[in-house]
């Protein structure tokens, strides 16, 4: 389904009995933002091989994750991979500088938000992010206003897929979990979140997520 075609979700069950799933729970990289280090890289680097050692040394170091934990800050997390890291030195301070650009809507996905809340659902997000890459992307679109709540891992140093930040979610907005469905593009975040009952929408493509959750929700 193309970015411009309307999409409406389904309110009732069959026989017209009310909706079993009334919350929906969106995670925000690769979801409903764009989060691709590789293809960031090459607009910074033309060196195939220094754009896997960058990538390596940042996206997936501990410090990244802790970032995502929120106890060090990104300035704490430079100072700590120049150090590990001197001959990228310089490669990664660039990163860190600009990699927070990548970060854009896929406006189909926020057309699903837009459509879902139209339709009455309550709308969710549980999500692994930085402190300051959310504070960006939270000023700058304001689709978020439609959320009726928020659980963001370095508010509460735990981290999907651990068992702690689904217990908050759930607490913090006194949600049923048969009442939920979530979607998220790692399978192991669905898994856990299974652990709990709340359905999980496997997410790969937007025509495959409209074709899901109208599946999900009719």
């Amino acid at each position: 389904m193309s970015e411009g075609v309307s999409w409406t979700p389904h309110l009732k069950l069959r026989g017209g009995c009310v909706r079993k799933i009334r919350n929906v729970i969106f995670d925000l990289g690769n979801v409903l933002l764009k989060f691709n280090p590789d293809e960031y890289l090459t607009t910074l680097f033309d060196d195939a091989e220094l754009i896997t050692r960058v990538h390596k040394a940042v996206f997936t170091s501990p410090e990244w994750y802790m970032l995502d934990r929120g106890v060090i800050t990104q300035d704490q997390a430079v100072r700590r991979l120049v150090r590990q890291y001197p001959d990228l030195g310089a490669a990664i301070t660039l990163t860190f500088e600009h990699w927070m650009s990548m970060l854009k809507p896929f406006s189909a996905n926020v057309e699903v938000v837009r459509s879902l809340k139209k339709t009455g659902y309550d709308l969710y997000v549980l999500s692994n992010f930085h402190k300051a890459a959310f504070e960006y992307v939270y000023s700058r679109y304001e689709w978020f206003s439609l959320f009726d709540g928020m659980i963001i891992s370095y508010q509460h140093q735990t981290l999907k897929p651990e068992p702690a930040i689904y217990q908050i979610l759930l607490a913090t907005y006194s949600l049923i979990p048969e009442q939920c469905v979530f979607i998220d593009d790692s399978l192991a975040n669905l898994a856990a979140a299974s652990e709990f009952g709340i359905r999980g929408i496997h997410y790969e493509t937007s025509e495959q997520l409209r074709l899901e959750l109208n599946y999900i929700l009719k």
